[in-house]
Order: structure tokens, then sequence, then C-alpha cells
């Protein structure tokens, strides 16, 4: 595999003018040349198919907290010449400070916040790669593979990794990271919810439980049922399925690293399985969108409110006409250049 896809995907085509302005032009890995609107309207087409038809499809979901659960952070498995001052002092701190192998991913805000030690993680490697095998074969890896200065680093380690443990990722098996978001929060949001009996599996407090049956049901989903877990050691979580009413016709899970786990024995649900993660947050939280790409369509896109970017780059998208909403004509010629 090799970066060859630029990241534009249809309803978002203000983040794409985005990226042009700022000069931009990450590419994701792929095993051949692909449009990107094209790559993901497969993987969208599929998962509506699985869903009409009750066929089981998991879809988990890989960035740097995945990827350090498999190779340790960057500052761990990086060689001394690449790492530069900050991670070669986060380097010795942490193994000074006895850290060394062990994996802790999560952060304020977020629901889940996992810690596993050195030893617990090691033990559960191999049962996590079987895991993701099983989910290659039948549904998709949605990978955060490419050369942005973010996710660079991880890339060619990973599909080492991948080779090493014997994970088959394939054309039909891979898609990227934000392809997820992108199903739930762009158009096809409306149609995989509305009308739908959808389970939800993520950490449940009550507030928690009601603010997204609320949500839920405002996107127009038909029945909605929780089944709760860990907040921090789904890796280790056994689900009881007895309790959940037939049909679903999808699950949302919410799990961190440990949905690797919880997907696999979603198999007797009989339909799609998405690794949903931070988007079950956007529900209760939805100021939280602004935190992360592929999250605000076209029609909400503002420029000068977006956290992933700094204040210079901010400034840069409004003085392009990227800093408000798109008014009506303005959705139109966004709507024209998606179909171009």
């Amino acid at each position: 595999m090799q970066p060859r896809v630029i990241l534009r995907f249809t309803g978002f085509e203000r983040h794409h003018e985005a990226s042009r302005v700022l000069g931009q032009r990450s590419r994701a890995y792929a095993f051949h040349d692909v449009e990107c609107r094209a790559w993901h309207g497969q993987f969208a087409a599929e998962v509506f198919r699985a869903m009409e038809t009750h066929r089981y499809l998991p879809v988990y979901r890989m960035a740097d907290g995945e990827f350090a659960f498999a190779l340790g952070p960057r500052e761990d498995f990086l060689p001394w010449r690449r790492l530069g001052p900050r991670l070669a002092a986060k380097r010795v701190v942490r193994w000074m400070s006895g850290r060394r192998g062990q994996h802790a991913s999560g952060s304020p805000g977020y629901r889940v916040n996992e810690v596993y030690s050195a030893d617990e993680r090691q033990r559960l490697l191999e049962r996590y790669a079987a895991d993701l095998a099983f989910i290659a074969r039948r549904g998709f890896l949605a990978l955060a593979l490419d050369d942005s200065p973010f996710f660079a680093d991880y890339a060619p380690s990973m599909l080492d990794w991948f080779d090493r443990y014997g994970v088959p990722l394939s054309a039909d098996s891979y898609r990227h990271f934000y392809s997820v978001y992108v199903l739930l929060n762009g158009p096809d949001g409306d149609r995989l919810l509305r009308g739908r009996s959808v389970l939800v599996v993520n950490h449940l407090p009550e507030p928690r439980r009601a603010a997204l049956d609320a949500a839920l049901r405002a996107r127009g989903v038909a029945r909605a049922q929780y089944l709760s877990i860990s907040a921090d050691r789904a890796m280790l979580e056994t689900l009881d399925l007895r309790g959940v009413e037939h049909p679903v016709d999808l699950v949302l899970v919410g799990a961190g690293v440990g949905a690797a786990n919880v997907l696999p024995q979603l198999e007797p649900l009989s339909a799609p399985a998405l690794d949903a993660g931070f988007a079950l947050d956007l529900l209760v939280q939805p100021g939280m969108r602004w935190d992360r790409p592929f999250c605000v369509p076209d029609d909400e896109f503002d420029g000068g409110r977006v956290r992933f970017l700094g204040e210079a780059e901010r400034r840069r998208l409004v003085a392009a006409g990227l800093g408000r909403p798109a008014t009506p004509g303005a959705r139109e010629e966004v709507r024209a250049a998606g179909r171009g």
C-alpha cells in the first residue's frame, strides 16, 4: 500500500476546500488509485446492504490510540534518531517511571478512558490481533493510515504489525478512519438512523443513557436499546445479549480500543456493528463536533470554529470565505463541486 487517496467526501466539500486553502494535501494509503467519494460510496452501500438483509458486518476504527495499543506510543517504537527533543524526553520519563509497555488512551470529555498495564497489554496482543483478523474477514477495518503529520509515523509500522500478526488487510476489508464519521455525520446519516432499531453498546450511566436516547429519538430512531459496558476495561468485557430484543438494524459501539473485543461478540444480532466511538459523544455533546475533522457537514461548517486547527489557520479559512455556515447559494455551489 502507498499514500494515494486525497480525502474528499460528499457532503464535506468545505473540508476539501479548507485543505486546499491551507495547502494540506494529505493522502490516505490505498492498494490502488481510487477516487475517495467512490471509495466511500462502496463502503456505505455495503453497510446499507447489510442492514436490509440482516447480515452481520463489523466495522472497527483504528487511529493513534489503537495504534499505540498495538505498537506502543511513538516515543516507544520510533528509533531514537527520529524522536526529536520532545518525544525523546517523553521516552526517558516514561521509561524511568516504569511505564514502558503500558497503555493509556482517552482524554477529558470523552467517555472511554482505558488503562492496561504492560503485562496486561502483552497478554492481550495476540487476542487483539485475532479479533482484528476476524473483523477484517467479516467486515472492515477503518484505519487512519495516511501521510498527514499526525499519522505518518504510524503507517509503515502498523502495516508491518498487520503482516507479523496475520491480520488480512485487503482492498475489500480496508477503508479510511474518517469513513465512519462521514457515514454518521454526512448525507447518509438520516437514512442510517431514521426508522431503525438501534442498539448502543457503551458505558452508560443513567444521565448519558437518557441524553443518548433523546438524541437518537430526535434523529428519527424508531427503537433504541442500550447495553452498558465498562468505561475503561472493554478489552476484557463479556457481553450478555439475552435481553436484546430482535430485530436489530444497527449496533453503535463506543468502547475505545476494546471495541475490537466487543464487535465479534455481536455476530448473533445479524446487523452491521459500527465502532462509532466519538460519534456517540457528539450525540450527547454536539459542541464537540468542532474537535475533529468530518464531523460537521457543509451546511454548518465554519472554519473559524474548528478546534483541530490552530488560530492562524482558522483566520486563513475565515479570510477565504470558509468562516461561516454556507448560505443557500453557497450550498448549491458546494453540491455542484461535489458532482464535478
